[in-house]
């Protein structure tokens, strides 16, 4: 089981590392806040463009997750070069920082790099449906972290102007170098985007 104290030092780390990214620039620009859940996950994610850039976006994110009778805690902070016409579609490619609190592991953190990509459905303006992956090999792999992928799909509806329900699949797989190599999450969810 994870102790407390774990846990508050990387949510701590991440809003301070993310609050950093974010000092220059700081106003009140759109962005997006979204959650989704299971039973045994609750994952919170924020997106905003960096104030002064045409395309650039950071993010942060929290998951914790007691899937397999263990708990872990994994937070992401990203830098993504973002593409959307605001209607149809939207794609990114970038970075996500990956650190990592979890069984077997103790601790640890990756490089990702990878991307997005959501696109509505023709005949069904409310409906957009795409998937992402994040991939960091052992070179950007550091501390008990061998490896990390996420790979994640969804189907989103626009419920109310501005805000997307959704359905999705996530596969966040962790191979450390103290012999643990499996999901740290796999399963569908359930969650809402709002975009402001």
């Amino acid at each position: 089981m994870l102790t407390k104290t774990l846990h508050t030092s990387l949510a701590a780390a991440l809003l301070l590392a993310f609050s950093a990214t974010q000092v220059s620039a700081f106003s009140f620009a759109p962005g997006s806040l979204e959650a989704n859940m299971n039973n045994n996950t609750l994952q919170v994610e924020y997106d905003r463009p960096m104030v002064g850039t045409s395309n650039l976006h950071t993010n942060a994110s929290l998951l914790y997750t007691e899937e397999y009778s263990n708990s872990a805690l994994v937070g992401t902070l990203g830098l993504q070069g973002v593409e959307t016409d605001g209607r149809t579609y939207r794609a990114a490619i970038g970075g996500r920082l990956y650190l990592i609190d979890a069984p077997s592991t103790d601790y640890g953190a990756a490089m990702a790099f990878g991307g997005l990509f959501y696109h509505v459905l023709p005949g069904a303006q409310r409906v957009s449906m795409g998937g992402y992956g994040w991939y960091a090999p052992p070179v950007t792999s550091f501390s008990n972290t061998e490896k990390v992928y996420e790979l994640g799909a969804r189907v989103a509806y626009r419920a109310i102007q501005n805000t997307d329900i959704f359905l999705g699949y996530r596969h966040l797989r962790l191979k450390s170098d103290k012999g643990f190599d499996d999901a740290l999450e796999k399963g569908m969810h359930l969650g809402f985007r709002l975009n402001f």
